[in-house]
């Protein structure tokens, strides 16, 4: 019996430091650090491991955005002649137009409000969010020649669904499988409109143009995402997106008046008169559908740096190089205790499919629930 246990006193001084190098310092029925979200800290006592379990997250948030757009809107005129309409390819030839339409290169500053509602855990991601945007336009600082002037107004509704899918692959590498839908309405309005045409030797003015728009983008993306260095998830990401954009401008009558030498217009009176609804009928800003499909490829970045669990910081970077596009989104949320913080985001997106470059920024609080 002594000879026992001393041999067993031998085994454990012997091997038990070997044993305990080797073995994982982490609970068999805990998951490590890299793979719980970087959100909300986990108690000991938890009956189940992250892995098992859901997150709800929920943002609201307010901000600043700014837009730059330049539709571009056909119109016709009455011939002094013979009294009849002239549609906008003998308006050109006629040179009353190089092109016979009138553009609005346009900016606009304003508000918006966004909210985001998240439900996840390891493996799955389902997201939505909305945003609404009100923005006071003016016209764009590009010269004193074409003369342009108008008030305008727009309002946009952005919705956002997103379905992500994560494969684990080793302890550190992963890949994501995405699919999402981007849809924006926008509704636009110029009153008051005054422009020289693009030979300079006419204005036209028109009371009021309106014109809204529709753009549809489902994009289908695959990303390989690396946790190999501490704090950091690394996602290098290929994305395929089919886009659709509908614009439809609502037909509206004004006036078309030669310019003297002087570069002014003969009867200024006849363009008050105008905005005055008086007078019109020598130009029209014709109806117009239009609509564009495109297919593209893209690349993209996302990061996730952690540098300690009640601080997040994301950024996503994403390339169109057929239209040579730049996208880029980046946020920093903090949390003060594990259901309760603040996030703060921002953007630069230039024109895809769509005439709009946008910039803006948001902040607001972010509750999270873990269960």
């Amino acid at each position: 019996m002594k000879q026992f246990r001393w041999t067993l006193t031998l085994f454990l001084f012997a091997f038990f430091p070997i044993l305990a190098q080797s073995t994982p310092k982490t609970p068999q029925g805990l998951p490590q650090t890299n793979d719980l979200p970087q959100t909300v800290t986990t108690t000991p006592d938890d009956e189940k491991s992250e892995k098992e379990r859901w997150r709800f997250l929920f943002y609201a948030g307010t901000g600043k955005a700014d837009i730059q757009t330049n539709p571009n809107i056909p119109f016709a005129h009455r011939d002094p002649n013979t009294g009849l309409q002239i549609n906008p390819g003998i308006g050109k030839r006629t040179g009353l137009t190089s092109a016979g339409t009138t553009n609005f290169p346009s900016e606009g500053t304003g508000t918006n409000q966004g909210s985001l509602f998240t439900l996840m855990n390891d493996k799955w991601l389902f997201a939505y969010g909305y945003t609404s945007l009100d923005l006071k336009m003016s016209p764009a600082h590009q010269g004193t020649v074409p003369v342009r002037s108008f008030d305008s107004s727009s309002e946009h509704i952005v919705r956002n669904i997103r379905v992500d899918y994560t494969q684990k692959i080793t302890d550190s590498f992963a890949t994501v499988f995405s699919v999402r839908q981007f849809q924006r309405t926008g509704n636009y309005q110029w009153e008051n409109v005054l422009e020289s045409t693009n030979v300079s030797n006419h204005y036209v003015a028109f009371p009021k143009i309106q014109l809204n728009d529709n753009m549809r983008i489902n994009s289908f993306t695959i990303g390989f995402k690396s946790t190999y260095f501490k704090n950091w998830e690394i996602e290098p990401y290929l994305q395929y997106r089919d886009a659709r954009f509908y614009a439809n401008v609502f037909s509206t009558v004004g006036i078309a008046q030669r310019s003297d030498q002087l570069l002014l217009p003969s009867d200024p009176s006849a363009i008050a008169n105008a905005w005055a609804y008086q007078g019109l009928g020598s130009a029209y800003a014709l109806p117009l559908y239009n609509s564009i499909n495109k297919e593209f490829g893209n690349v993209g970045l996302r990061l996730q740096y952690s540098p300690f669990k009640f601080l997040i910081f994301r950024s996503d970077v994403r390339r169109n190089p057929v239209l040579a596009a730049w996208e880029v989104r980046g946020s920093v949320t903090m949390f003060f205790n594990k259901y309760f913080g603040i996030t703060a985001g921002g953007v630069y997106a230039e024109a895809e499919i769509n005439p709009l470059n946008l910039r803006g920024w948001e902040i607001g609080p972010t509750f999270t629930y873990l269960f």
